[in-house]
């Protein structure tokens, strides 16, 4: 807070921040790796998500998670199956939404599905009144539901 003095940094603290720090450099390589590499496993698809986890803002990992969908829906012709892996874009950007609100990578993700023929208006006036009650200046929900 304003005119609040900074506490000073512990040895414990600074470890975990290191710990952290080095976890998510790890995370980032296998993510660089995979996307590169063109590996659209699960395991893979895995890596994505925790990123996007700990950092809705990293747009690689939006666009890598677009190309992994095109090829398992390429893979697929059930459309349960189809109905099953456009839910999980959807369940992973409303993770995002609810970490950051205001992030718009996850915001054209969901679109993106949502343009994809899969959708639930119920689902997205619920996603949408929670997000815009949490900041009704979240401009980002209002475009949204336009």
């Amino acid at each position: 807070m304003h005119g609040q003095p900074r506490k000073p940094a512990r040895i414990e603290d600074a470890a975990v921040s290191t710990a952290k720090a080095e976890a998510l450099r790890n995370l980032q390589t296998q993510f660089i790796h995979n996307h590169r590499s063109r590996i659209y496993t699960d395991e893979a698809i895995e890596v994505s998500m925790k990123l996007l986890e700990v950092n809705p803002e990293i747009y690689t990992a939006w666009n890598y998670r677009k190309l992994a969908v095109q090829n398992r829906l390429g893979l697929v012709a059930d459309p349960e199956a189809i109905k099953s892996v456009l839910d999980e874009e959807l369940r992973v950007a409303e993770v995002a939404l609810k970490q950051n609100p205001k992030a718009y990578g996850a915001w054209h993700h969901r679109k993106w599905v949502l343009k994809k023929g899969h959708s639930s208006i119920d689902r997205e006036l619920r996603l949408l009144g929670l997000l815009l009650k949490l900041d009704g200046r979240n401009f980002n929900g209002w475009n949204h539901m336009r």
